[in-house]
C-alpha cells in the first residue's frame, strides 16, 4: 500500500484517534530512573551515546575484560536494557535457532529474562507461547534476525515487550505480568518478520506494528488500552523517536518517501515532510541532532535532515528541510556525535557532517575486521547499530568482532576485538551502564568492563 503524501490523505487514514509514536530524558521521568539506566533501544532518547564520562575498555576478548558471561537459553537480535541492577532481554527457542536445523514452527517459544547487572545471575524468566503461524524461517528476512528482534523499553518502574504477532506485554521489574495487548497478527508482503522496538512518550507506548497490521499504534502504558491507530503504513522496521517535552512532544517515524511527526496522545499529525528516504522500505530509525531529526536508510542510500516543529498538520518540506544527501547507514541506525554522523555498512565506515549532510570520509575496513569470524555471515548482513562511549564508536558485527573506531573527523581503527569463540551470530546493539558494555549473541550475554 502506498504511503500518504499529504495532510488530506493522512486524515483519511483509519485513525482511531479518540478511543481514549531507534524521547528526551523527561519522557522517562520517574523516581526509579537513575543516570546509568539504559532504558530502550540505543539508550536515552535513542541517541546511541553513553552518558558523559563513561569509560569502556577499548580492548577485550573472550578472556580479557569480560566481567561475566552468562548463557542465554535462546537466540535473538533484541538489545539488552538496563534498569537499576537488572539487565532485561528477550529471546526465542524451539524453531529457527539454527540455520541448518530449523525445527518445527509449533515448537517456537518466546522468553523475557532478567539478569543481575552485578554478576549475571538469572533473577527471573517469563515464557510465552506465540501466535501462529509466524513468518517462516526462510528467505532473506527472518533468518537474519529471528523471532525476538524488538528491544524492550522501560519507564524505570515497568518493562514493555513487543513480540510482533504475539502482542505487547507489560511486566513489572519482578516479572509479574500487568497486561497484554494485541496489535495485529498479519504479515507484510515481504515476510521479513517483526523488527521495530516500542518507545514511550509520556503515558503512551508507541508501537510500530506496520508489519503486523500496517499500523502505528498508541497504547496506554498503564492499562494496554488502545488510544489510537494510524493505518496504511507498510514496510517500516525503524523504531519511532520521541522529540520535545510536555504538550510540545511529538513522535517521529520515517516511512518510505516521507517523515511524519504525530501527537503521542491522539495520533494526530503534528507535521510531515515529503522529503524522506527514497525507497519502498525503511529499516533505519530516526536520530535526533539538536533541533533537527535525521532519517536515512534503504537500498537507495538516501538521507534527509529536517528542522523540528511546524504548524499543526503542516507540510514542512519546503520550510524545514535542512539537507538531503547520501546516507551513511542502510539497515542499521547511524550515530551522531560531536557534530558528526557515523555508519558502518558492508564493511565500510562513513563519516558525514550532521549539519550539512556532506561526506567527510569513507573508509573500507581491513579484512581481519570484517572476516567471517565465529559467525556465518559477511559484512553486508550486519544488523547491530553503532554506539559511542568515551569518544569511541563501538560496532558489533554479526561474526562476533567488535570494532572500536575513533569518533572524529579522521578515520582511526582503534581496535578489533574478537568474541568469536561464541560460535553464533551477534545481531544486537550494545547497552552501557556504570562503565560497562553489555553485548548479547544468540548464545551468551557478556558484561565487558575493566
Amino acid at each position: 500500500m502506498t504511503i500518504p503524501v499529504s495532510k488530506t490523505r493522512f486524515d483519511n487514514l483509519i485513525c482511531v484517534a479518540f478511543l481514549g509514536l531507534f524521547g528526551f530524558v523527561s519522557v522517562f521521568a520517574t523516581e526509579n530512573v537513575v543516570a546509568e539506566d539504559w532504558l530502550r533501544f540505543r539508550g536515552t532518547n535513542g541517541t546511541g551515546v553513553a552518558p558523559e564520562g563513561t569509560s569502556t575498555p577499548t580492548k577485550f576478548s573472550a578472556t580479557q575484560n569480560v566481567k561475566w558471561k552468562e548463557a542465554i537459553p535462546g537466540a535473538g537480535a533484541s538489545s539488552p536494557i538496563i534498569v537499576g541492577d537488572k539487565v532485561i532481554l528477550t529471546c526465542y527457542t524451539g524453531y529457527g535457532q539454527d540455520r541448518d536445523e530449523i525445527g518445527e514452527m509449533d515448537q517456537l517459544k518466546r522468553h523475557v529474562i532478567c539478569y543481575s547487572k552485578s554478576d549475571g545471575s538469572k533473577l527471573w524468566q517469563k515464557d510465552y507461547d506465540p501466535h501462529l503461524p509466524e513468518d517462516a524461517f526462510r528467505g532473506m528476512g527472518v533468518p537474519e534476525h529471528g523471532y525476538a528482534s524488538s528491544t524492550p523499553v522501560s519507564d524505570g518502574t515497568n518493562v514493555y515487550v513487543f513480540f510482533g504477532k504475539s502482542g505487547v506485554i507489560a511486566l513489572d521489574l519482578d516479572g509479574n505480568e500487568l497486561w497484554k495487548s494485541n496489535v495485529g497478527t498479519g504479515s507484510g508482503d515481504r515476510k521479513w518478520g517483526s523488527g521495530a522496538s516500542p518507545v514511550l512518550a509520556g503515558d503512551t507506548l508507541v508501537v510500530n506494528a506496520t508489519d503486523e497490521s500496517s499500523s502505528v499504534i498508541g497504547l496506554d502504558k498503564n492499562t494496554g488500552k488502545e488510544l489510537w491507530r494510524n493505518e496504511g503504513i507498510t514496510n517500516v522496521w525503524g523504531t519511532p523517536l520521541a522529540v520535545g517535552t510536555g504538550d510540545e512532544q511529538s513522535v517521529v517515524i520515517s516511512v518510505p518517501k516521507e517523515v511524519w511527526a504525530m501527537d503521542p496522545a491522539t495520533g494526530k499529525l503534528d507535521w510531515y515532510s515529503t522529503n524522506g528516504v527514497a525507497d519502498s522500505s525503511v529499516s533505519s530509525s530516526p536520530v535526533l541532532d539538536g533541533d533537527k531529526v535525521i532519517c536515512m536508510g534503504g537500498r537507495s542510500g538516501t538521507g534527509v535532515a529536517l528542522k523540528l516543529g511546524g504548524a499543526k498538520g503542516a507540510d514542512v518540506t519546503e520550510t524545514h528541510t535542512v539537507w538531503q544527501g547520501k546516507a551513511v547507514a542502510r539497515i542499521m541506525t547511524p550515530v551522531v556525535y560531536d557534530g558528526l554522523m557515523f555508519g558502518i555498512s558492508r564493511g565500510v565506515v562513513t563519516c558525514g557532517d550532521a549539519a550539512t549532510g556532506e561526506e567527510i570520509y569513507k573508509e573500507r575496513l581491513p579484512s581481519e575486521a570484517v572476516g567471517q569470524g565465529g559467525g556465518r555471515r559477511g559484512p553486508s548482513s550486519d544488523y547491530s547499530s553503532p554506539v559511542v562511549s568515551g569518544g569511541n564508536i563501538y560496532q558489533v558485527l554479526k561474526n562476533g568482532n567488535v570494532l572500536v573506531i575513533a569518533a572524529k573527523r579522521e578515520f582511526e581503527l582503534v581496535a578489533v576485538n574478537k568474541l568469536d569463540d561464541d560460535g553464533t551470530e551477534f545481531n544486537s546493539t550494545p547497552a552501557f551502564s556504570d562503565n560497562q558494555m553489555f553485548i548479547r549473541s544468540n548464545k551468551y550475554l557478556y558484561c565487558i568492563g575493566e
